[in-house]
């Protein structure tokens, strides 16, 4: 809006009329409010549906959440007035008057309502990140954290209390592994041949003890068919192999899970190229098209055969005993299966140089498919051809699924590894097919 001011000098004689700006308050100055109001409404209408469920009288509903974060948003924009020390008081002051109004409260109705008084001084912080625009995203997102814990109440509590003692124990192994172990490891390699990184083979120890961690957890809440499938399919996008490792690991243990085991197991190898297909998109697009059509022939043949023996299998009878869910030994020997894999390769690529491109590929493909893709689509953007390069993937990936299947038979049981056969031979006679299709075109 202009606003047109007369502005006379000392003497009284009128000058030239000024335009004068005036802008009213804009809506992103009314913004961070009004995102604090509705992080407050989500919480509080979290905490009033609480109150009505359990029929009690609460200190704090949904109008009350959205007055506290409002209240830490005005707590913000004043401390860029009065310094930050205003919000420090503010903070604190609320945080008295919050003790006072909940054990106020728990005299009356005889309980106490932590919960509540913790949620109310998390409203207040969230209501004040709002202030910031590079923070109030991470509010947002926070929110609806905080909603999801105080919602899942029930559900929380119900699975703790049938978490045994031995679970318990063994999540605080698997956290000693993954968490302090890991860590401490160095980030090098240590023999000659640059290619042994503890931190990276223990990383595999970790990957099939993850696996199995929390194929456990799954079957715990889903039940035994659907708990085995879905953590084939989840952790195949990580690492089909150590997929492999874990649900042979299962068969051996608990027969029952075969027709479980093998739609898992068939599944996690078939993400194994989409994963090439991405990293073949993200570095040398030249070779997606002749990629695309042999991976495209091994998943769909791989699909079609796990729904096909998935739906003529029979289900599970009855709910077995199961193991302990951290399971060290069988990662342990999969991490030593590893380290000698990467060492036998980096001295199968020094011995035949240049020439050894389709060597190096089937070799890295007992070890990691991701890496021999990653490296040969890089090679083929000027050190070799990228008819080479397809070729030296297409071996890698053929070679991992018959490592998948080897490791069926040695550490799963007989019966597994000849289901497995029935999916993985049809998937390497596919595309070895396509391959050898490929080299005639080419």
């Amino acid at each position: 809006m202009l606003l047109h001011a007369v502005i006379a000098d000392q003497t009284g004689n009128c000058i030239t009329p000024q335009v004068v700006a005036w802008n009213p308050m804009e809506f992103a100055d009314l913004y961070p409010f009004v995102m604090a109001m509705i992080i407050g409404a989500l919480i509080g209408i979290e905490r009033q549906r609480r109150i009505i469920e359990d029929k009690t009288r609460g200190v704090a509903g949904l109008r009350t959440f959205v007055l506290i974060a409002l209240l830490g948003a005005l707590a913000a924009r004043l401390s860029e007035i009065f310094g930050d020390l205003f919000i420090v008081a503010a903070y604190a002051g609320f945080l008295i008057l919050v003790g006072i109004g909940y054990a106020t409260a728990s005299r009356i109705v005889g309980w106490l309502d932590f919960t509540s008084a913790i949620a109310a001084a998390i409203t207040f912080l969230l209501g004040a990140l709002c202030c910031f625009e590079e923070s109030m995203l991470l509010a947002v997102a926070l929110s609806v954290l905080v909603t999801w814990t105080l919602a899942t109440r029930k559900t929380a509590h119900r699975y703790v209390e049938a978490i045994s003692d031995t679970e318990l124990l063994d999540t605080l192994k698997m956290g000693l592994v993954a968490l302090v172990i890991l860590p401490l490891l160095p980030d090098r390699a240590l023999d000659p041949l640059e290619v042994l990184n503890p931190r990276r083979i223990w990383m595999m120890v970790v990957l099939v003890s993850l696996i199995s961690y929390v194929g456990y957890i799954l079957i715990r809440v889903l039940g035994d068919d659907r708990g085995i499938t879905l953590t084939g399919i989840l952790g195949g996008i990580v690492s089909s192999t150590a997929v492999t490792m874990s649900m042979a690991s299962e068969v051996r243990e608990r027969s029952q899970s075969l027709a479980s085991a093998v739609f898992a197991t068939t599944l996690a190898a078939c993400t194994m190229y989409p994963r090439v297909f991405l990293i073949v998109l993200l570095v040398n697009m030249e070779l997606l098209v002749p990629l695309s059509i042999q991976l495209a022939a091994m998943a769909g043949v791989g699909v079609v055969l796990a729904y096909v023996l998935r739906k003529n299998a029979a289900p599970l009878e009855s709910a077995v005993a199961h193991k302990d869910p951290f399971r060290l030994i069988p990662a342990l020997k999969f991490g030593a299966l590893f380290a000698f894999i990467l060492f036998v390769t980096k001295l199968a690529s020094i011995s035949l140089g240049e020439t050894g491109s389709y060597a190096a590929g089937v070799i890295s493909g007992l070890a990691d498919v991701d890496a021999v893709v990653l490296a040969m689509a890089t090679l083929a953007a000027g050190s070799i051809s990228s008819k080479t390069a397809v070729i030296a993937i297409m071996l890698a990936v053929i070679t991992n699924t018959a490592l998948k299947l080897s490791i069926a038979f040695v550490m799963g049981s007989r019966e597994f590894g000849m289901e497995m056969a029935k999916v993985f031979v049809p998937m390497m006679a596919s595309g070895i097919l396509m391959l050898f299709w490929y080299v005639i075109q080419a």
